[in-house]
């Protein structure tokens, strides 16, 4: 009887795990950098939101779409930061490298959202 309990215990915890550590999609996403601040006292993390925005060729916002922000963390990495920030203040458009997690964790970010690559991109 107790192997048998320790077997659920240890399938119980790993399953937990899994779900509070793992992630279940990953995906690309580009835009203009809207906002990038540090927050909390003890836990701090980086949140971040992307306009998401649709534009035509010449750069101006297409006509009748209204903004569209995306909410995001961002893992600490001081290169990451930096290029995000550099590209949210010359106004360039950037496209960001995130996983989806099942829950919000306190010391990772405030969304489900994690940030872990940022590429810059290029003017047509």
């Amino acid at each position: 009887m107790k192997k048998f309990l320790y077997i659920f215990i240890v399938l119980v915890l790993s399953v937990l795990l899994y779900f509070t550590f793992g992630h279940y999609g990953e995906g690309s996403i580009a835009g203009t950098l809207v906002k990038l601040t540090k927050k909390g006292v003890l836990l701090n993390t980086y949140e971040g939101k992307l306009n998401t925005q649709m534009f035509i060729e010449d750069g101006a916002a297409a006509s009748g779409v209204g903004l569209n922000l995306w909410d995001f963390s961002v893992v600490k990495d001081d290169s990451l930061l930096a290029k995000m920030e550099t590209a949210m203040l010359n106004g360039q458009r950037i496209k960001l490298e995130y996983k989806q997690r099942y829950f919000t964790l306190p010391w990772i970010g405030d969304t489900r959202y994690i940030v872990y690559d940022a590429e810059v991109l290029e003017k047509r």
